[in-house]
């Protein structure tokens, strides 16, 4: 099962990204299953919080670049509308939603992780935009999330730079909320999660929508572009050169 969930009997949903020999990369598949589960779990009430991690010891790599193939605009239309749901489900989430990062949270993986409210990792998490890298534009709502999170500054650097940025930095710089001794993420945002799902649910409803006010704004951005990029001779040799674990050699077209 890519995608394993479970609800304890104090309400907490955990959903578990669970592809861990390729370190749970997020395709297209995964993003429906992702969206489908919550859209499940935002409806029933015995579900009061939700975790979002990933399973042997990494939250996601990023985007499945075996999914990343050309395609017709129309078919990247229709993928793009899952993801505009996904995370816009993701930042207004009606009930308490926190990211347990362990390992990398890379590219898409990074993405999913900011796309949730509240971000708990392992002292030993790291993390990574990597999207030029393979001659992309961050997606996922990342051109949102991460500035709204450590300042545009510093948000245009790591995208561009690519750099890896260790937990003590990450929490420094407010990528992350809290951190938690290895192996202990997924503990922390539990019992983080599971006490905010005390709070008054309408206020907190309201901040989150005014926080996810200009998400729709990146999300379209992305959906416009990001085709015309994945469908490009260097998006081509960045996936080749991913593969053959070289350093690409792009052209600008």
């Amino acid at each position: 099962m890519s995608l394993e969930i479970t609800t304890d009997g104090a309400g907490l949903c955990t959903l578990t990204l669970n592809e861990p020999d390729r370190r749970n990369p997020i395709g297209h598949a995964r993003r429906q299953e992702l969206r489908d589960a919550l859209a499940a779990t935002a409806t029933d009430d015995a579900v009061r919080a939700v975790v979002l991690t990933g399973a042997g010891g990494h939250f996601s790599a990023g985007g499945d670049i075996r999914d990343q193939g050309e395609r017709s605009l129309g078919t990247h239309s229709e993928r793009f509308a899952v993801v505009s749901d996904l995370v816009t489900r993701m930042a207004r989430f009606p009930k308490p939603l926190v990211a347990a990062v362990e390992g990398w949270a890379a590219g898409g993986g990074l993405a999913l992780a900011l796309a949730c409210p509240m971000v708990v990792a392992s002292r030993e998490a790291r993390f990574t935009a990597a999207f030029t890298k393979i001659g992309l534009i961050p997606d996922m709502g990342l051109l949102s999330t991460l500035p709204a999170r450590i300042g545009a500054a510093r948000a245009r650097r790591l995208l561009l730079d690519n750099r890896v940025v260790e937990a003590s930095e990450a929490q420094e710089i407010g990528l992350v909320d809290t951190l938690a001794d290895p192996g202990a993420a997924v503990w922390l945002a539990g019992e983080l999660a599971l006490q905010e799902a005390g709070e008054a649910p309408l206020p907190r409803q309201f901040i989150l929508d005014w926080f996810a006010r200009d998400l729709s704004e990146a999300l379209e951005y992305e959906a416009r572009l990001q085709p015309v990029l994945i469908n490009s001779t260097d998006a081509a040799e960045g996936r080749a050169a991913f593969a053959e674990k070289r350093r690409p050699q792009f052209r600008g077209c």
